[in-house]
């Protein structure tokens, strides 16, 4: 979004349906900046009603997503057949790198942050830590430690950390 109002654009956002409120309050803080009307909008509905609306419409110049590659996959033909322009992200796996000058507390601090908060269901969730020699022992030491003191519970419970899943496909099932 940022980058896009940066250079000029309008936006159009839709949010994942699931979870619309943190969409919301972006807009609600964006809506106070003093852009004019129209050049951020915000729309809330199933990708396969709104989301196609969007990428079908010619008057769209250009589309970026974050989310499955399934989806993603067919957005790309989608806005090929029109020739719009397409930037995607789909399922990344947004490595966190602590090198050995790292402040040490700091780096645990926003690797826990970076994977679990949020129930590490955000497309900037960090899924791998890429951690050096020289203090992996150290850091696995304190990570270890952090994480198992994080409170997992009710979401609106102000001492939770870790809420539940918004879905229930968002679940791992092991066995």
């Amino acid at each position: 979004i940022a980058p896009a109002l940066c250079y000029g654009n309008s936006v159009v956002f839709k949010p994942a349906e699931l979870v619309p409120s943190s969409a919301w309050a972006l807009a609600e803080i964006i809506s106070r900046s003093g852009l004019p009307d129209g050049v951020f909008n915000m729309l809330i509905g199933p990708g396969s009603a709104v989301g196609d609306a969007i990428i079908k419409n010619r008057s769209v110049d250009a589309v970026s997503f974050t989310g499955s590659a399934g989806t993603g996959a067919s957005i790309a033909q989608q806005c090929a057949t029109r020739m719009a322009k397409v930037q995607l992200e789909m399922g990344g796996k947004n490595p966190l790198i602590v090198l050995d000058d790292a402040n040490l507390e700091l780096a645990v601090d926003i690797a826990v942050q970076g994977s679990f908060y949020s129930t590490g269901q955000r497309c900037t969730a960090s899924s791998r830590v890429i951690v050096t020699d020289g203090i992996y022992q150290d850091f696995a030491q304190l990570f270890a430690e952090r994480t198992r003191a994080l409170r997992v519970g009710h979401a609106l419970d102000p001492q939770t950390q870790i809420g539940p899943v918004v879905d229930s496909k968002q679940l791992l099932v092991f066995g």
